[in-house]
């Protein structure tokens, strides 16, 4: 893991000061995340440290929704300290909720799997009744659907598999996917509910990275979990999940809406994946390209017929083969 930047450890140091820690001016950082998205973070004097520039618009939604999240009863990390440091920069020092995220369950025995998944659900389904009383990132709507769509046509599509982006997005099912998705109701949302988010401490589930919160559809973030690239499930556990997921969560079960949000989620996923590790020369997400095509492969295959989910389904199977 790369050195933590110089300008992080000041600010995680003034912070350290400011929170009363004894070794403030003499503890190692031992890096979490090295910098990517402009997020720095760091273990140090028995705190997590966060230090964010402006690179992303999400950066500064972290500490209100960590607030409001919190005041709302959610499991997520308690803020220690934190300070402004100007032109969209800021550092804060949260609780650290150790090693252990639901990723460590992949080889786990799948009774120990299940179980975190289900305290991962008890964790989430609050999330979807709550009305926010702070600022949440732009809603998922037509536009951001399409961006979506865009970051999968140029950094998978193209990039990895030398086929044409524009055709994908001259195509008229993945608009009229998103023009339809756009028009549903909406409720807050995580919006990156993988399982390197979902840390387990203390017997529960917590929630980390919850930044990119916005208005969307449930069934997002459900798809993220059970469409898991690194996770990898059987589709018999994912069958099991889900009927666990609706007796928690008492939701109303749509399949057109969970498809098209798997294939959405999907999408955004490959194209994330294309772009670090391409663009970052990051191997591990060129590596995760392979699970992530093969769920993508699954759920537009699974998707309702004569739905807006399955003609946009069926256009990216003609892209990607089935």
């Amino acid at each position: 893991m790369a050195t933590l930047p110089q300008e992080a450890q000041d600010a995680l140091r003034r912070l350290l000061r400011q929170y009363g820690a004894a070794d403030a001016d003499t503890c190692e950082f031992q890096p979490v995340s090295g910098g990517a998205s402009g997020r720095s973070i760091a273990r140090c004097g028995g705190v997590l440290g966060i230090h964010w520039t402006a690179a992303r618009a999400d950066n500064n939604s972290f500490l209100p929704a960590a607030h409001g999240l919190a005041a709302a009863g959610m499991r997520v990390p308690a803020v220690l300290a934190e300070a402004d440091l100007g032109n969209g920069c800021g550092a804060c020092l949260v609780q650290d909720l150790g090693m252990l995220d639901l990723l460590s369950t992949k080889h786990a025995p799948r009774a120990k799997r299940i179980d975190a998944y289900e305290k991962t659900m008890r964790t989430l389904a609050p999330l979807y009744r709550l009305e926010p009383g702070w600022e949440l990132q732009p809603p998922f709507d037509h536009a951001l659907y399409r961006w979506e769509q865009g970051y999968f046509a140029e950094h998978l599509l193209a990039r990895h598999l030398g086929l044409d982006a524009a055709a994908f997005m001259a195509q008229e099912a993945p608009d009229s996917m998103a023009r339809w998705l756009a028009e549903l109701p909406r409720v807050p949302v995580h919006r990156d509910c993988q399982s390197q988010n979902i840390m387990l401490h203390g017997g529960n589930a917590w929630l980390i990275d919850f930044q990119g919160m916005r208005r969307g559809r449930w069934e997002y973030d459900l798809a993220s979990l059970l469409y898991d690239p690194y996770m990898e499930l059987a589709d018999d556990e994912r069958d099991e999940l889900l009927q666990l997921w609706l007796s928690i969560s008492g939701q109303e079960w749509q399949a057109d809406v969970f498809h098209a949000c798997a294939m959405q989620r999907l999408m955004q996923a490959l194209g994330a994946y294309g772009n670090i590790g391409y663009n970052q020369n990051n191997s591990w997400y060129l590596d995760m390209i392979p699970p992530g095509m093969s769920a993508l492969r699954h759920a537009a295959l699974h998707t309702p017929a004569g739905t807006p989910a399955h003609a946009c389904a069926q256009c990216i199977l003609s892209f990607i083969g089935h």
